[in-house]
């Protein structure tokens, strides 16, 4: 946005309900807006990271660019990756938090108008009903991206979740195949020790046994058996605790590809 030389540009906050109407004027050349102590701009939006964005002023255009948010930082729809302009008019969206970019002597609702021109010599047009009608039409516009924006989100999520059941089965068939295999691992060898105790203890009359892993079943130890099952749970429990860190990881990237957009608000003041 271009700096204004009769006055300093500044954010109102459309959204959450709690800041609407807030004035924030960009008076520095770095403001970093977040939910952290050390920021210059703060909401208490949980949604929002601790260092969320950056607004920065070069000669006479103000950017602004995400740092990395969880949530993510979209400039009328788009994402702030790398930095972006803005100009009177613009949404900055961070999270649940929607603000409006203007400066003295700018009206918000100029970018929601186009300029009328006299059709011939004669005719009547009447502005504010073209305005109406162009507010009406953005607004329609804005409620076919949210929507589409909503319905990408809930796809996404939607296979996150699958992704997180499947997750947690796996951790659970995992951890109770370890520790089944792992019980019949340590019985098979606990009976060895045991017969070894005994046999040394009556003189070595008794029969030795003449296996580590116990009797065996069906031709296969029963304590290599259990070592196999408890190997094979381990290797469950593995995959089913990566699979949640992925399902994690993209249930983030869906809120920031995808944020939840606040309602039409370009009528507002």
């Amino acid at each position: 946005m271009r700096a204004q030389s009769d006055g300093t540009p500044h954010l109102v906050v459309l959204a959450p309900e709690s800041d609407q109407g807030r004035q924030i004027p960009l008076n520095k050349d770095r403001l970093v807006i977040g939910r952290g102590p050390a920021c210059d701009i703060r909401f208490g939006d949980p949604c929002l990271s601790r260092a969320h964005a950056v607004l920065r002023q070069r000669g006479n255009a103000v950017y602004v660019e995400d740092l990395g948010s969880s949530a993510g930082t979209f400039v009328n729809g788009v994402t702030a990756v790398p930095a972006r302009e803005l100009h009177p008019g613009d949404l900055l969206t961070l999270a649940s938090v929607t603000a409006r970019l203007e400066s003295d002597g700018f009206d918000g609702d100029e970018t929601m108008t186009m300029s009328v021109k006299p059709a011939g010599a004669g005719s009547v047009h009447h502005v504010g009903e073209q305005r109406a009608g162009v507010i009406h039409y953005d607004e329609r516009r804005y409620d076919s991206h949210v929507q589409y924006v909503n319905q990408q989100r809930e796809n996404f999520l939607r296979e996150v979740a699958a992704t997180r059941t499947k997750a947690r089965w796996l951790v659970w068939t995992g951890f109770v195949m370890f520790a089944v295999g792992f019980g019949v691992f340590a019985a098979a060898d606990l009976n060895f020790i045991k017969g070894i105790s005994d046999s040394t203890q009556n003189g070595g009359s008794g029969s030795l046994p003449t296996s580590p892993f116990g009797r065996e079943v069906m031709g296969i130890p029963i304590g290599l058996a259990g070592w196999a099952l408890a190997v094979a749970g381990m290797l469950l429990l593995i995959v089913g605790i990566v699979l949640h860190v992925v399902a994690t990881s993209r249930r983030k990237r869906a809120y920031r590809e995808f944020p939840v957009l606040p309602p039409w608000s370009g009528a507002q003041p």
